[in-house]
């Protein structure tokens, strides 16, 4: 029977002490909790106290069985108040488990503890000890306990006894996964107790009821609630720390829908005294989800409720309550009118920004495109989505789109670029593009691209250009050609207050004429606006001729053929017309032949004279440049911009006959018109 004995209580040690290891080593570093820490030091515990209850059977020695009875009550202390803990932390309860009271429950074991080591001189703990042998030759120690071994078994008991009470409590009120740990633990606990109250009657199976054996019930108790019921993985947890103070609402319903239950964020939808009363009747908004007795759980989204602090979102979860058969349904109702009214609020704010805002998704399309393209381009989002971007991006630019958007992701997180692309009219804008990769973002899963139309502002950039090289024409002009006559006034104007001769005072004038030119000129030029406000449909006839009236033509003749009537800004057209006639007369001379006409896509104005050299036919459009002694250089240059500001172009080439050519293309005609045969105007 010894034999017997010894494997029982090595069976129990090895119980606990894989339960404690499983405790401590696996689960702790997962999720430690007071019931994670009560369970381990209770299974330290009947580790302890079952070894050395086995090791004490085979002690060869008196001396070593009463060692091993001190250590087995160092292991002991540690178990009536592991249980205890452990039943209160498992029943909701941890705010009992204060520094205080864990303090408090210390206090006897640590007494109990300095008995025992102090037993041989007051004997309060084992007033007398013997070593007797039976029958069969197996040498135990027989001990007579003292008093204080009482007081220790009393509050010991006490502690056992409230732990039971707890579970027992648990196994009535709790559901059935609950009350299934609970019965396990209320074994683990009884079955201890049951074999030391039994211990020592005397009877043949005597043997079997030794704590030894109560512990390796409760071994197997708890182990087959831990991986059977998940013990450590669900514990429960009190309803008033938790269902009472969750922000969602629930209600449990009985089989006929009638409240049974609900909590305060409930009451404050369904009112206070609604136990007993039908759901669709608390809740009519909710009527609609009950309507249904399908087994599965269903959710109804977006139900509106007025309250006095305006409407408030919610979604709702009815589900199944079972338990081997149908108990009810809970309804579960959170409040989601924070989150609908960000949602709403960033929709609002995307659908009313005045930038494009995409998605391009894994595969290079369009996975969402904002509503304001229709504004700015006037597509349709719905037709754009699932084409790719660079179907609209001007055939120029789709190589360096395609490389920016390569580079997202690779060099850069970011990138910016601009590019043509065409509206749903076909008219080409210039866009700003910048592109972030949130392709690892759950909810995005792609390109974001911020596309702004800046169209007018790349136009502004042009016009300041221009302006910038009329800036720097003045300068040019300023700087050296009023210089130029300045000096030759002032040299000459020296000369004739020693002299007094006629000649110099004539020199003096001339050099001031060729000043008022020069000033004349770039007041003109300064005043050409870099684009066309408004234009009329003027007759080229007709202005070719009034220009021609009003230059000093002297012996020449012009020659007008095969006019059109266009578009254009009367003065301006006039104002290009005279600097061309004058342009002849100074380079050609008095008597020479201008010739004004049509072409295909625009109009030209010719001469017989000596010709522009090849390599000199695009100098001769910039400001200040001459060949001229007496020519200012602007003429040219104020043709060249009235040209840019009806956005037509111009070249020089060589006429028929030798002479200089001036073509201005991309001019529109609206109507044609025949001019007479013989020239039209002769000075």
């Amino acid at each position: 029977m010894q034999e017997l004995r010894i494997i029982v209580a090595l069976a129990a040690a090895s119980i606990s002490l894989l339960l404690a290891i499983y405790t401590f080593v696996v689960r702790w570093h997962r999720r430690p909790s007071k019931t994670l820490a009560a369970f381990g030091v209770l299974m330290l515990g009947t580790t302890g106290w079952a070894l050395t209850a086995g090791l004490g059977y085979i002690a060869p020695t008196a001396d070593g069985m009463r060692l091993w009875l001190h250590l087995e009550q160092v292991a002991i202390v540690l178990v009536p108040s592991a249980w205890f803990a452990l039943a209160v932390s498992y029943t909701g309860r941890e705010n009992w488990l204060t520094r205080e009271t864990v303090t408090l429950l210390a206090v006897e074991p640590i007494m109990t503890l300095l008995v025992t080591a102090s037993n041989r001189w007051h004997g309060l703990m084992w007033a007398e000890t013997t070593v007797a042998t039976a029958m069969d030759g197996t040498v135990s120690l027989e001990y007579t306990f003292g008093l204080y071994h009482y007081l220790h078994l009393a509050y010991s008991y006490t502690l056992v006894l409230a732990s039971i009470g707890l579970f027992l409590w648990m196994v009535l009120t709790s559901d059935r996964l609950y009350r299934r740990q609970s019965v396990a633990l209320t074994i683990g606990v009884l079955a201890p107790l049951a074999t030391n109250i039994f211990a020592g009657s005397g009877q043949p199976w005597d043997v079997l009821f030794t704590m030894p054996t109560g512990l390796t019930i409760a071994g197997l108790a708890l182990g087959y609630a831990i991986f059977r019921f998940r013990l450590l993985d669900v514990v429960p947890v009190g309803r008033a720390t938790v269902i009472e103070k969750m922000r969602d609402g629930f209600v449990v319903l009985d089989e006929h829908d009638r409240i049974v239950d609900l909590n305060a964020t409930a009451r404050t939808l369904a009112g206070d005294d609604v136990i007993g009363t039908q759901a669709t009747t608390a809740l009519p908004e909710l009527s609609q989800l009950f309507e249904s007795r399908d087994p599965e759980s269903r959710t109804h989204d977006d139900i509106v409720v007025e309250t006095d602090d305006g409407q408030r979102f919610y979604t709702a979860h009815l589900t199944p309550l079972r338990d081997d058969g149908s108990l009810g349904r809970l309804l579960t109702i959170r409040d989601v009118t924070d989150n609908r009214r960000i949602e709403k609020r960033y929709q609002a704010l995307i659908e009313n920004a005045s930038d494009i805002i995409t998605v391009v998704d894994q595969e290079g399309t369009l996975a969402y495109v904002s509503p304001s393209v229709k504004r700015i381009l006037g597509r349709e989002p719905e037709t754009l989505r699932g084409q790719s971007p660079l179907e609209y991006v001007h055939p120029d630019d789709r190589a360096r789109v395609k490389t920016a958007f390569a580079d997202i992701g690779v060099d850069t997180g970011t990138v910016r670029f601009e590019c043509r692309v065409e509206d749903a009219d076909g008219t080409v804008r210039v866009v700003e593009s910048v592109g972030q990769d949130l392709t690892e973002n759950p909810f995005v899963q792609g390109i974001v691209v911020h596309t702004r139309d800046v169209t007018e502002r790349h136009q502004r950039e042009q016009e300041l250009e221009r302006a910038n090289e009329h800036l720097e024409a003045f300068a040019s002009a300023i700087s050296h050609d009023l210089r130029n006559p300045l000096n030759v006034a002032a040299g000459n104007l020296e000369l004739a207050r020693t002299e007094r001769e006629e000649a110099y005072f004539q020199r003096v004038e001339s050099a001031h004429e060729r000043m008022e030119t020069l000033i004349d000129d770039l007041l003109r030029l300064a005043k050409q606006g870099q684009t066309v406000a408004e234009t009329d449909q003027v007759d080229l006839e007709t202005v070719a001729t009034d220009a021609w009236e009003t230059v000093e033509t002297a012996q020449a003749t012009l020659d007008i053929r095969e006019t059109d009537t266009i578009d254009a800004d009367r003065n301006r057209l006039r104002q290009l017309f005279e600097n061309l006639y004058r342009n002849a007369i100074d380079h050609a001379g008095e008597d020479v032949h201008v010739r004004v006409g049509t072409r295909s896509d625009g109009l030209f104005v010719a001469d017989d004279g000596p010709g522009i050299p090849a390599d000199q036919r695009q100098a001769v459009f910039q400001s200040g440049y001459t060949t001229s002694t007496d020519g200012t250089g602007f003429g040219l240059a104020i043709v060249r911009n009235i040209v840019d500001a009806h956005g037509w172009s111009i070249q020089a080439v060589e006429s028929e006959s030798g002479g200089a050519r001036f073509e201005i293309n991309c001019v529109e005609a609206i109507a044609e018109t025949t001019a007479p045969a013989a020239p039209s105007g002769q000075g």
